[in-house]
């Protein structure tokens, strides 16, 4: 994991994407980042998700890619990564866990 958290060091990555990787580490959730997927690069790789935090137009090739490949892509804005996004991952990895944001 520290080797990836290297590769999303300020000035190399957007504040999206570090935002994002917190979330992740905050529901222990092992990931990889800037992964070479058939000479593309993917954000984030989760399992077979990948998921792309855009501040631009989606690539279809590259969606159409990902999923012959086996992978199912999922696009977020940057603007989207927030707290609300706890609930998306959770749903989706299954994690049944207590955050900071919803502890009493």
């Amino acid at each position: 994991m520290r080797n990836q958290l290297k590769k999303l060091i300020k000035g190399k990555s957007t504040k999206g994407e570090r935002r994002f990787m917190e979330l992740l580490k905050k529901l222990r959730i092992p990931f990889q980042t800037k992964v070479i997927i058939s000479g593309r690069e993917v954000d984030f790789l989760i399992g077979n998700n990948v998921i792309e935090l855009d501040a631009h137009e989606q690539d279809p090739y590259k969606n159409s890619m990902l999923l012959e490949s086996g992978y199912i892509p999922f696009h977020f804005y940057n603007w989207e990564v927030n707290d609300k996004l706890i609930d998306f991952l959770k749903n989706l990895y299954g994690r049944n866990i207590n955050t900071d944001s919803n502890r009493r």
